[in-house]
């Protein structure tokens, strides 16, 4: 019996289930498969599956002679929870780090430059990516390679603060630039920039944090913490998220990040070289809510990922990334197979999916196919 005779619904269910290179492969067996695969309810019903299986894009800038050249490696979770397995108290090994094919970007002056990528952000299966060189900004999905170049917004400073995500609203993405009092906003759909609210925010620190249809930075003034900045990507409205007053009253020196564990919040933040806190909260918007996770003697800077089986936390630090044993404060170097070691290391959690970064492109062709010729076959 061929999968043919099976009906569409039952065809769909077992495509999704593929591998996605084989869903890729199966485009082009008939043109009812490329027509459904391709189909907005596929893409999304694949997308909301694949966020079971999540990986993490790792950017290594290795030093090679004079220069400095980025790297990326994709790893999932299945490989960190079967390297979790060893017996070893101190390291572990992982084999699935894959190396991928990143953007090769064109300077100004037409030389190939894929050197001082920043990872900007991730929302179901596109990397944002910043490469100051280049002048430009790239949405990447590195499962399908496709991407989109984006010229930078109008704005005067070079790293302005950025955010990344999806508008559940309108089916739609939306690259955000805050530079001081001046918003800006980049809708792939309409491939454009545009100035939409003049807020008092202060000064952001680092990158949007996207979770529960909004970006989150974190918040201050004269680069004193004072709360959490949250985007609204639909809306397009911000809104202000109280942290604990214990991180507050952190002393000069200290540090706070934040990030996601699990579905939740969270707050990384500490002393350099003394101690480090891991706050998560677990009614997303309550203050109330915060809960100390962690307090750890961990001496650097650290972005917890996954909470594994056993009881580990997968943690990046600047060496690496390590599996973080809470009963015992102690944790396994977690080493990659056919990798030395890094360099300068960054790391963001992503999906494997089919959507495209190229949505404005894909729906201007349609469009101008339907003028030439509208009734199609299929």
């Amino acid at each position: 019996m061929s999968i043919s005779s099976f009906p569409d619904e039952i065809q769909e269910e077992i495509l999704l289930r593929l591998p996605l290179k084989s869903i890729l492969r199966f485009k082009s067996v008939c043109r009812t498969w490329y027509t459904n695969i391709g189909s907005p309810k596929f893409i999304n019903n694949h997308r909301n599956l694949a966020k079971k299986y999540p990986k993490i894009m790792i950017r290594d800038a290795a030093l090679v002679g004079n220069n400095c050249n980025d790297v990326f490696y994709s790893v999932d979770y299945a490989s960190i929870l079967s390297a979790s397995t060893s017996l070893s108290l101190t390291t572990c090994e992982c084999d699935g780090a894959v190396l991928m094919d990143n953007p090769k970007l064109k300077r100004k002056y037409g030389v190939e430059e894929s050197r001082f990528i920043q990872i900007l952000g991730s929302c179901n299966g596109l990397l944002c990516l910043g490469a100051a060189s280049s002048g430009a900004l790239i949405l990447w999905n590195p499962s399908t390679k496709e991407y989109k170049e984006i010229m930078l917004p109008p704005v005067n400073l070079p790293w302005p603060s950025y955010g990344f995500g999806y508008d559940s609203k309108f089916d739609d993405y939306k690259l955000v630039c805050i530079v001081e009092n001046e918003v800006y906003v980049y809708t792939l759909r309409s491939n454009t920039w545009r100035t939409v609210n003049t807020i008092a925010c202060g000064y952001l620190e680092s990158t949007g944090l996207h979770l529960n249809g909004a970006l989150h930075w974190i918040g201050a003034t004269n680069k004193t913490i004072r709360d959490i900045v949250a985007f609204d990507i639909s809306s397009e409205k911000f809104m202000n998220l109280p942290i604990p007053d214990e991180i507050l009253l952190l002393p000069k020196g200290s540090y706070c990040d934040l990030t996601v564990l699990g579905d939740s919040l969270c707050i990384v933040c500490g002393v350099f070289n003394d101690w480090v806190d891991i706050w998560v909260m677990q009614d997303y918007g309550v203050g109330e809510s915060w809960t100390k996770l962690i307090t750890t003697s961990q001496r650097s800077t650290i972005k917890p990922y996954w909470s594994l089986k056993n009881g580990e936390i997968l943690i990046q630090n600047p060496q690496g990334f390590v599996l973080y044993d809470q009963k015992n404060d102690r944790v396994r170097f977690l080493k990659f197979s056919g990798i030395d070691g890094f360099g300068y290391l960054q790391s963001q959690s992503y999906i494997e999916s089919l959507v495209s970064p190229n949505t404005s492109t894909c729906a201007e062709k349609r469009r101008q196919k339907r003028k030439r010729d509208p009734n199609p076959v299929y």
